[in-house]
């Protein structure tokens, strides 16, 4: 049985919503334009999408397609665990019998023997097994004939160096095996042949897609310790998502032209390619849309064309792009246009390089190494350098890329969150970007995305779009995915990754395309000058919540309508009192918002006791502030220091009280987690608080004072009760203990029930 045509099954999805075109298409997570465009033939939905509009209309009732697609599951699998298995067995067979130890030479191998396997296979060869052990010669000397006539054969011409002119030899990608390898030998034989069959069959099912997956994970699982490459390696799921953001943010004449052999196209850039990840995920993303479109034969011939001409990668680590011409190579290409440089180089055949592709890029797709630092000649000729002795590696890359980018290109990068809230260098450059570009999309990424590489830094997924002579700023859409597909997890002290049916990037690319109603992000207009460009930042707040902040009609007021920030300091070391009252973010008691203290010596202050406050300030934790450590300060602590954590606040037409309990609400506490910056020391900045709004009108501003100033005798009068009552506790016992010596004093304040968790240390 035949399966039905996209436009009956558009037809028959209508008819099952009577005939309610808005209800069928939100049915299958899709606009009205996309059943329409559908329905024409003219383009096809994404299988992810067509998968499921079969299975709304047909569901059960056509067991044979189900049966069918199975199948077909089924065999994906099947050869995709024989590869993983292939090349998990090489890599135990090297550390078991062979003369190569580390692990960067175990990797160079497996690759090596992968490629040479599959392009011999590909091009009408049987690869490597145990049809190559013959009488005439010895298992070794005969896999090394193969590797160098694999090799020699169908190892693509690349740049090898900056000027575009070098090329490595076979010799740097595989070194013949010795006498003394002879059973290592025979082993490869046994593996490749074991599973000689599934490899076969890749030209039937998506070769490339498996082999780049297969190859990938390979690589993120087995070698994360390594900082050379699992620091940046991103994981498969993310350049996958990359990719098809990146296509889809281009305009519709360039993205023609990409998928146009006879016609000059611009470049697709990996400026830190790696291993060619980003570049292979690209590859394969517009590989499947041109094989859908022409014959198999127009198809061969764009692929070869466009991994020459269009996709190119820069990296200054001869070894990555060793494996990045291996990786693009399995796309059967017999050029790869990859050169070992130094993408920052400003001078020299470096940067005549980097300078010759300048306005010329139509997509850059990239992970950029962070955290490096530049100083000195290598500033010379960045904006981002001027008047700086120095400056980070991400922030002088987001430049460059603006350099390379045609009007209209678009760059999306993975970045440390760092370049999208934080303050000084990071900020300028943010108000730099506005000038030349639109900010596309912000996609927030999960601490767990790099967490096999070791880090849990937090990152996003930045898009920008280089403005043009008619450009107009549009909205930018702010995605947060909490699910990517996998989870890590730490087994015998290596970290692992373990593959999860959750993940949010496939709903958050279809709300991106406008294919679906926004659920996980929201287009919003950024207007100029805008402090933060986090995700989490513009949709962080519950819509609900988002409509009462940003509400004009109801008027509430903000804490800049009520009170002040103040910043009064003192080094109270250099002060004449030997000891001081100090107050650090555990001494306010989240449950009673009762404020205690320590007394101790000036020359033991800590850093962070140097906030002068007076009786009536209202403190305002601004480390992990969702805890709502919000305080006043008391009569007898007027002079007191505090720690920097505290943002002061000095009320001016409200009751300090009412203010504190006002900034303990859910409305606040919900602004405030948005504001957050940081993962391990999450805060807000002081002058963040000026803004919140709170759940108050004036009207109600006279009342409340009036309870507030009720409450605070009454608390006043407790406090004086309870410091009595322990003075009379302490002064008993230091009766009881004749030698004179004091135990330790019962706490002026009894302590809440939540954990004190948050310290100066913290």
């Amino acid at each position: 049985m035949a399966e039905a045509s996209i436009s009956a099954l558009i037809d028959r999805l209508v008819a099952i919503n009577d005939g309610n075109a808005e209800r069928a298409a939100e049915r299958i997570g899709a606009s009205v334009a996309s059943l329409s465009r559908w329905r024409s033939g003219k383009v096809r939905p994404r299988k992810q999408i067509e998968d499921r509009l079969r299975t709304v209309v047909e569901g059960p009732r056509n067991p044979v397609v189900m049966a069918e697609r199975s199948s077909v599951n089924s065999r994906f699998e099947r050869l995709e665990e024989a590869i993983s298995r292939t090349i998990n067995a090489l890599r135990e067979e090297f550390h078991r019998t062979a003369s190569v130890s580390t692990r960067q030479e175990v990797l160079d191998l497996v690759a090596a023997l992968l490629f040479a396997h599959v392009t011999s296979i590909d091009n009408g060869g049987t690869g490597i097994g145990e049809h190559l052990r013959t009488n005439n010669q010895s298992v070794t000397e005969a896999i090394n004939n193969f590797m160098a006539r694999a090799l020699s054969e169908y190892l693509p011409l690349h740049n090898g160096d900056s000027k575009g002119n070098g090329r490595f030899g076979v010799d740097r990608f595989f070194l013949p095996l010795a006498d003394a390898d002879e059973r290592f030998a025979s082993r490869l034989l046994h593996i490749f042949d074991r599973d000689a069959r599934s490899f076969s069959e890749l030209h039937e099912v998506g070769r490339d897609d498996l082999i780049n997956e297969v190859f990938s994970r390979f690589m993120s699982t087995s070698f994360v310790d390594e900082k050379e490459m699992g620091q940046y390696l991103t994981p498969p799921e993310v350049t996958r998502f990359m990719a098809e953001v990146g296509f889809h943010a281009l305009t519709s004449d360039a993205r023609k032209r990409l998928l146009n052999a006879n016609v000059h196209a611009g470049i697709i850039l990996d400026p830190s390619c790696g291993v060619g990840s980003f570049l292979a995920a690209i590859i394969r993303y517009c590989h499947g849309i041109v094989r859908q479109q022409n014959d198999a034969g127009a198809t061969v011939r764009w692929l070869s064309k466009f991994v020459q001409r269009q996709v190119m990668g820069i990296d200054k680590s001869e070894r990555m792009i060793r494996l990045a011409i291996l990786n693009l190579g399995l796309f059967g290409s017999k050029a790869a246009n990859l050169h070992l440089a130094n993408a920052l180089a400003r001078i020299v055949s470096e940067g005549e390089l980097c300078s010759e592709i300048e306005k010329k890029v139509e997509l850059i797709l990239t992970n950029p190494p962070f955290g490096a630092t530049y100083s000195g000649n290598e500033l010379v000729g960045f904006e981002m350098g001027r008047d700086r002795t120095k400056a980070e590696s991400e922030v002088l890359f987001l430049e460059r890329y603006i350099d390379w980018l045609a009007p209209n290109g678009v760059v999306a990068t993975v970045v440390p969150d760092s370049i999208l809230v934080n303050r000084n260098a990071f900020a300028e450059l943010r108000a730099w970007l506005s000038k030349s570009c639109n900010v596309e999309a912000v996609f927030s990424l999960p601490t767990v995305t790099f967490g096999v590489a070791g880090t849990n830094t937090k990152t996003s997924i930045l898009v920008l779009r280089k403005k043009g002579p008619e450009s107009i700023d549009g909205a930018t859409y702010f995605g947060l995915a909490r699910e990517v597909g996998f989870d890590v997890v730490t087994r015998n002290g290596q970290r692992r990754r373990i593959r999860s049916e959750r993940s949010d990037l496939p709903a958050l690319l279809a709300e991106y395309k406008r294919e679906r109603p926004s659920v996980l992000g929201r287009w919003q207009m950024m207007s100029h000058g805008v402090e933060r460009w986090d995700a989490a930042f513009h949709v962080g707040l519950p819509e609900h919540i988002a409509a009462l902040v940003q509400s004009t009609e109801t008027r509430f007021l903000r804490v800049s309508d009520v009170a002040v920030l103040v910043d009064d300091r003192i080094d109270p070391r250099r002060q004449p009192d030997r000891e001081f009252n100090y107050i650090e973010i555990s001494d306010i008691d989240t449950q009673t918002g009762l404020v205690s203290y320590k007394r101790i010596l000036a020359a033991d202050a800590p850093s962070r006791a140097r906030k002068l406050i007076q009786v009536g300030d209202v403190l305002v934790s601004t480390v992990r502030p969702e805890r709502g450590a919000v305080g006043v300060v008391p009569p007898h602590l007027n002079r007191a220091i505090c720690s920097t954590g505290f943002a002061v606040l000095r009320c001016s037409a409200i009751h300090p009280f009412a203010l504190a309990w006002l900034l303990k609400t859910e409305l606040v506490r919900q602004q405030m987690m948005r504001n957050n910056i940081g993962i391990a020391y999450p805060s807000i900045s002081d002058t963040s608080c000026l803004g919140l709004v709170l759940p108050l009108t004036r009207g109600r501003v006279g009342a409340l004072t009036i309870t507030a100033q009720m409450l605070a005798e009454r608390q006043e009068q407790f406090e004086s009760t309870q410091r009595a009552f322990f003075a009379d506790i302490n002064e008993l016992d230091r009766a009881a203990v004749v030698t004179g010596a004091t135990s330790r004093e019962i706490p002026h304040v009894i302590d809440g029930a939540e954990p004190r968790s948050v310290s100066d240390s913290t």
